[in-house]
């Protein structure tokens, strides 16, 4: 992998690209009231996550054991990705290094260098880039000096600006600055702690069974019923308990995905660069869907997508009509990665304090 390498900010040749928007900015306060906004829905996600991770203990009385084996490997797994991250998901796009004697690879190469020669990182992240002709930007790794950036040769055939670019770049050094990746992982900790809580205290319960066998005058060796009765049982708590997980996992990982647009506006002090950036790249999603095979591949690299390939388009989804049709509306909702882009927008035009372009 490539060396990270620090640029000192006094020596940059360019000194007008040195800061970030001003505080006396008109756009500055839109900008950093979004920045709180989308911090403050990340710590309700945790307090959600740990809120039900305490009810887990006090429903089976403080109780619980973590036993040496499968149950600490899945609690230790999230901490595993999270720190391979980086690693893993240039293996999985088959990403290389940029090279900067290719001319499009050059291109973006210095839409990466302004970017951070604004953002005050003392880090700046190797770029890569993976042949997929999707259109794509992700940031991965678990601390600053670890982190990575990519992009796909898909990105370029959008018909961006160089802004637009920068703009796309700001949002995924935004993930970085922010730690998301790390604050994703923490998320995934918690579910696995509350799944293994609840795994040891649903079987503690079922092991009463032999009570009700002997209430209904079942004989005590007969094993089938019984087993029948808790492979049921198990199977509707985790899946309950999954969705749950599921929704606030995600809410968190929108909230992050919405802090990161909000730190690459601070960054660029360009909001609606990324809006006509936003723009095209779902124009493009919306005539090239994945289906079959690609659609559950892609389905499964939502989270390091910069909007979902899936579901997003540029019209905003109409109310549902009818209680039962708004209910699965709003849970189609919950179960998305990214915000609708949509609403990536209009967030984005209230940070610019006015309407931006449309393509």
């Amino acid at each position: 992998m490539a060396r990270h390498r620090v640029i000192p900010h006094d020596d940059l040749q360019h000194p007008e690209l040195r800061g970030v928007i001003p505080t006396d900015d008109p756009r500055y306060p839109a900008i950093r009231r979004r920045k709180i906004e989308t911090w403050l829905m990340t710590l309700g996600g945790f307090a959600a996550m740990g809120g039900m991770v305490v009810l887990a203990l006090w429903l089976f009385n403080f109780s619980y054991q973590l036993t040496f084996g499968f149950g600490l490997v899945w609690l230790l797994l999230p901490v595993v990705m999270w720190w391979f991250c980086a690693q893993i998901a240039l293996k999985m796009t088959k990403s290389t290094p940029a090279d900067p004697s290719n001319p499009k690879h050059k291109r973006v190469l210095d839409c990466v260098d302004r970017v951070y020669a604004k953002s005050g990182m003392k880090f700046k992240p190797p770029v890569y880039c993976s042949a997929d002709p999707r259109p794509n930007a992700f940031a991965t790794g678990p601390i600053h000096r670890k982190a990575v950036v990519a992009f796909t040769e898909g990105l370029l055939e959008c018909g961006m600006t160089d802004e637009e670019i920068e703009a796309v770049f700001a949002h995924e050094l935004g993930h970085v600055n922010n730690y998301d990746v790390g604050i994703n992982s923490m998320i995934a900790v918690l579910s696995s702690l509350f799944f293994l809580i609840v795994e040891a205290g649903v079987r503690s319960l079922l092991g009463t069974i032999d009570f009700f066998k002997r209430l209904v005058g079942i004989k005590p060796e007969t094993k089938f019923l019984p087993g029948l009765i808790t492979n049921i049982i198990m199977y509707a708590v985790f899946w309950f308990c999954g969705k749950i997980t599921k929704v606030i996992q995600f809410f968190v990982v929108r909230s992050r995905e919405s802090g990161a647009d909000a730190t690459g506006a601070y960054f660029t002090g360009n909001p609606c660069a990324l809006s006509t950036a936003l723009q095209k790249l779902v124009a493009y999603a919306s005539k090239n869907r994945p289906a079959g095979r690609e659609a559950e591949m892609y389905r499964a690299f939502r989270t390091i997508m910069i909007l979902d390939p899936i579901f997003d388009t540029l019209a905003p989804e109409p109310q549902a009509s009818g209680l039962w049709a708004r209910i699965k509306q709003i849970w189609r909702y919950l179960q998305l990665t990214h915000p609708p882009v949509p609403e990536r927008i209009a967030q984005l035009e209230r940070m610019n304090g006015g309407k931006c372009p449309r393509i």
